[in-house]
């Protein structure tokens, strides 16, 4: 029941909390994966990105039984807080900076730059309604509903940073594998916007966690580029 009276933005999280707990296992497996391709020190944040998706759908599953098990009531507050720190704090910077930290075109890393500020001012605004604003979870159906505290004006500013942040700045990425990811993203907003409306960050979060696979294979591109310059200037000498 809400106990004020101030407008809420509404996130509805789907599917059950062994979905969640699964996709979070095989997104480990992922991101070990993808890690293991990094050669520049540079490329882990990006590399890492599957296994930031892994905890995320860890602490969703948690929220999920913390709202269905008694015994997990005690993780409730924690699960249902760092998951909204995932989807609104850190995604909208981690995104655009992973994408910078990998891109070796100065004109292209000028550009996501700016998507990188963005970014950042989006998580902070994100930041502060978090703090001081009330959210509740609940199962509702198939799906857990959080709603957050927030104005109109606010949402609205937020939502077009974080799209310029997440959906815009991957397609300025000069590698092909990164081109796929952010055309991926793109076709899983308007599907998710097409058949699930009423869902939308909901399943368009889930989508964003299972095509975080296309990392392993940006990685492989990186590396695989990397032998061949290395082959190009061995060969000069």
């Amino acid at each position: 029941m809400r106990s004020y009276n101030e407008p809420r933005n509404v996130i509805d999280m789907c599917f059950s909390a062994s979905a969640s707990f699964i996709a979070g296992a095989a997104l480990t497996v992922v991101g070990v994966a993808s890690v293991s391709q990094v050669r520049k020190p540079v490329h882990l944040v990006f590399a890492a990105m599957p296994l930031f998706f892994a905890i995320q759908q860890f602490c969703e599953g948690f929220v999920w039984l913390s709202l269905s098990n008694p015994d997990f009531v005690g993780w409730h507050l924690f699960a249902k807080y760092s998951f909204l720190i995932f989807a609104q704090v850190i995604w909208p910077f981690f995104i655009p900076l992973s994408f910078l930290l990998i891109e070796p075109d100065p004109k292209r890393r000028k550009i996501i730059r700016y998507f990188l500020f963005a970014g950042i001012a989006d998580s902070l605004i994100l930041s502060y309604r978090l703090f001081f604003s009330p959210s509740l979870a609940q199962i509702d159906g198939c799906h857990i509903s959080y709603e957050i505290g927030a104005f109109k004006t606010m949402q609205i500013v937020t939502g077009v940073l974080y799209v310029g942040a997440i959906v815009i700045a991957p397609f300025f990425s000069s590698w092909r594998s990164g081109i796929a990811l952010a055309v991926v993203n793109v076709v899983s907003l308007v599907v998710t916007q097409v058949f699930y409306e009423a869902y939308l960050v909901s399943v368009w979060c889930f989508f964003a966690a299972v095509q975080s696979v296309i990392v392993f294979f940006v990685m492989r591109e990186i590396k695989r580029t990397s032998k061949f310059s290395q082959l190009a200037k061995k060969y000069e000498r």
